[in-house]
């Protein structure tokens, strides 16, 4: 009743006061260390869970506590221990190995890793041959990886989308965007209309120069969805950059802005049109506060460049500094 009404404090002395005389029990403690949980205190949760694991050792809900915790905490060694006990006892086997094998990847264990994404069923599953995808890739073993999504597109027709996408990035960061390009216009011969596909292939395109597909594709977007707020953004950037097509780009991006008024990426976009269209004050007040929302390699590029062309060569550098940082 005292955490309905939300004053959690009186509602921790109670709990506190029962425990005192009735340490062991189960129900009270298990209040209590959620109630920890809610308040972000995670060590004083974590041994809370430990004191239940010590009155009821086969408890799959305390395990499972104690191991996200440990890993909030950053205890590698002990989260795996605490789903290591999980999977043995035969409990939330799925999840088990799904977060053991998250544990190994960061260990750097990769093959290890593999082999316990390999035993993730259930609605884990696809998470975990993703993950072992991506694994594979950044070994060098881009075939391999590919070869996997493209059986899980199999498997699962409903999330071939999905898996295209993550077969693109994976594509991308081994190899050119063009092939890139080439794989999504395959999953769009048979997803021909999905929004998704499309303005993938077009960030795509807009990265090897090929601004007509580009246009097109976003342009596909937007006669079924007038409002689809980042393909108005990556129309009106690319127009704003590449052409000196500024003022169409300005109706795209300020519509974009109604839509968005508080994204990073589109007041960006507006500050570097507005750079682009001789506005220096303006494209400043716009890209200093997307700078402030979200620090990015690009926002910043963009900053620095309108301060150097101002002259405020001190500040375009200490910008561009930070952001090699």
């Amino acid at each position: 009743v005292l955490l309905s009404k939300g004053d959690a404090a009186s509602a921790r002395r109670v709990l506190e006061d029962a425990l005192v005389g009735s340490s062991d029990n189960l129900d009270l403690r298990t209040a209590y260390a959620r109630l920890l949980v809610d308040a972000r205190e995670l060590r004083a949760a974590y041994r809370q869970f430990q004191r239940l694991s010590q009155l009821e050792p086969e408890d799959e809900d305390v395990l499972f506590s104690l191991g996200v915790l440990a890993l909030q905490l950053e205890d590698m060694q002990a989260a795996r221990d605490h789903f290591g006990d999980l999977y043995e006892l035969g409990l939330r086997r799925d999840e088990s190995a799904y977060f053991i094998g998250q544990i190994e990847e960061q260990r750097e264990r990769y093959d290890v890793a593999v082999e316990w994404y390999e035993r993730v069923g259930g609605s884990l599953e696809l998470e975990a041959r993703v993950r072992t995808a991506r694994i594979l890739a950044e070994q060098g073993q881009l075939a391999s990886a590919r070869d996997l999504l493209q059986r899980m597109r199999v498997q699962q027709p409903e999330k071939a989308v999905n898996l295209f996408l993550i077969e693109g990035g994976l594509v991308g960061d081994a190899r050119s965007r063009q092939e890139v390009v080439t794989l999504y216009t395959k999953a769009l011969q048979a997803f021909p209309d999905n929004h998704d596909l499309l303005y993938a292939r077009a960030l795509a395109a807009a990265e090897v120069g090929d601004l007509p597909l580009l246009e097109s594709d976003l342009q596909r977007i937007l006669d079924e969805d007038p409002d689809h707020a980042d393909a108005l953004n990556a129309l009106g950037y690319t127009l704003a950059d590449q052409t000196d097509r500024h003022q169409e780009a300005l109706v795209y991006i300020t519509r974009a802005l109604e839509l968005k008024p508080d994204n990073a990426a589109v007041l960006d976009s507006m500050g570097w049109l507005q750079y682009r269209l001789g506005n220096y004050p303006e494209a400043l007040r716009y890209l200093r506060r997307a700078n402030d929302m979200l620090p990015d390699a690009e926002i910043a590029a963009h900053l620095g460049e309108v301060l150097w062309a101002t002259g405020e060569y001190e500040q375009a550098r200490q910008v561009w500094g930070e952001a090699l940082d």
